[in-house]
Parts: structure tokens; C-alpha cells; sequence
């Protein structure tokens, strides 16, 4: 089994967590503040990856949307790519009416979210 074919068994891919210059620049721009920006990040995301389960169990497209829509833009100002791309798939399918179909997508969002706190807790440092 080549590589690929283990990290996609994973759910992993060799897509990039983070967009190092677009993560660099923000830190730049907020010096001393960015570290509360990140905590802040991940407990709010942490809390629409709940809502979109929830938004799943009830069928609910609208919120479904929304909370995917909230979390591509914050993910898109801290440059956490993946995050970025599964949360814009997910705004489509609810767009399609079609969030009922999407555990997997969730999770995986779920995962990505993961990824991104761990690599980004790396380059701080923590």
C-alpha cells in the first residue's frame, strides 16, 4: 500500500492544514493579540462543528448553512485551507437541501479542525 492510498484510508490528504503566508501575515497584523484570536478560533469552531451535528440529526439546511458559511470565513482569515474547503462543500450540499446526506463531511470537517489546532499549537509553540 503506497503512501496515497494509507493517508487517504486516514482521511488525511496532501492538501496543506494551513496557508503559511496568509498564518504568517495575520500574526504579523495582530502581534500580541493573535494567540487570543486563536483560542478564540478554535472554541468558536468547536462549537459550529457541534451545530452542524445538529443541524445533521435535524435535517436543518438553513442553519446547516449558515454555521458552515461562519466557519469558512473565520477558517479563510487564518488561512486553515482545508477547513476553508470542506466548509464550502458542506455550504453547497445545504444549499441543495441535501445536509442530511453529510455525516461523513461533518466528521471530516471535524477532523480538519483537529489538524489545524494541532499544526497550528506547533507553530506557537505549545
Amino acid at each position: 500500500m503506497d503512501d496515497t492510498t494509507n493517508n487517504n484510508m486516514l482521511g488525511q490528504t496532501d492538501e496543506e492544514i494551513i496557508n503559511h503566508e496568509q498564518f504568517e501575515d495575520m500574526r504579523d497584523l495582530l502581534e500580541e493579540d493573535f494567540v487570543d484570536l486563536i483560542q478564540v478560533y478554535f472554541a468558536d469552531s468547536k462549537q459550529r462543528v457541534a451545530a452542524l451535528r445538529i443541524a445533521h440529526q435535524k435535517d436543518d439546511n438553513a442553519n446547516g448553512f449558515e454555521t458552515a458559511h461562519a466557519l469558512k470565513g473565520a477558517s479563510a482569515n487564518l488561512g486553515t485551507t482545508q477547513l476553508v474547503r470542506l466548509s464550502s462543500q458542506l455550504q453547497e450540499y445545504c444549499r441543495e437541501r441535501r445536509i442530511n446526506e453529510q455525516a461523513v463531511l461533518i466528521e471530516e470537517i471535524a477532523i480538519a479542525l483537529h489538524r489545524a489546532e494541532q499544526e497550528i499549537n506547533q507553530r506557537l509553540g505549545q
